[in-house]
């Protein structure tokens, strides 16, 4: 009988070995802030607008060899809006366009990462501005790893994504300046990350 309990025991320990690695995270990133920007542009009549958000922060948790236990989630202060103008900044902030006082953070959590080709890469999941959720396909490259020459123990990595969504659709504004040709519903947004990681 002990003999029988000892052999269960030892093949569940082999069976325990052999599944934890399968079901371990995937490589955690730690965002390099210095290096990495949140951006977005939107047309004005004929010139286009830039801007960026000083203020972010994400979870990302990335092996391109175990997509279904990856994912990239953030959140963005809407506050720290900057399209280096203060007047245009003041406005954007308002309930015009984002009520940053009422709706302060903007955020995106992921369900699902899914392999295109190349470095290429498909993220699934919910994008929640304002009072409003909705379930977005976000294409993005991951561009490898390299090692840091800065710390030997590290290692950084790379990713690029660019994609437009409707800011209507998200309450940002009524339509009254889209109406009236000064500030077009599409936005462009590009985002570049550089993230570390350690060996």
């Amino acid at each position: 009988m002990k003999h029988h309990i000892k052999k269960q025991l030892t093949l569940f320990t082999i069976l325990f070995m052999l599944l934890v690695p399968a079901f371990a995270w995937g490589q955690e990133w730690k965002i390099d802030a210095n290096h990495s920007r949140i951006g977005f542009g939107v047309r004005h009549i004929f010139s286009t607008v830039w801007g960026h958000f000083d203020e972010y922060d994400g979870t990302i948790q990335f092996d391109p060899k175990a997509l279904d236990q990856s994912r990239f989630d953030f959140t963005v202060k809407v506050k720290s809006i900057n399209t280096q103008n203060t007047k245009r900044d003041n406005h954007l902030r308002s309930n015009d366009f984002f009520a940053a006082d009422k709706f302060p953070v903007m955020g995106f959590t992921s369900s699902k990462i899914t392999h295109k080709e190349g470095n290429h890469y498909i993220l699934t999941g919910t994008l929640q501005l304002k009072e409003t959720q909705k379930e977005m396909q976000i294409p993005f490259v991951f561009h490898g790893t390299a090692p840091s020459p800065f710390n030997k123990d590290q290692v950084v990595a790379g990713f690029d994504t660019e994609f437009e969504i409707n800011r209507l659709d998200f309450g940002v504004g009524d339509g009254k300046f889209k109406e009236m040709g000064v500030v077009d519903d599409k936005v462009r947004i590009m985002i570049t990350i550089e993230a570390i990681g350690e060996k």
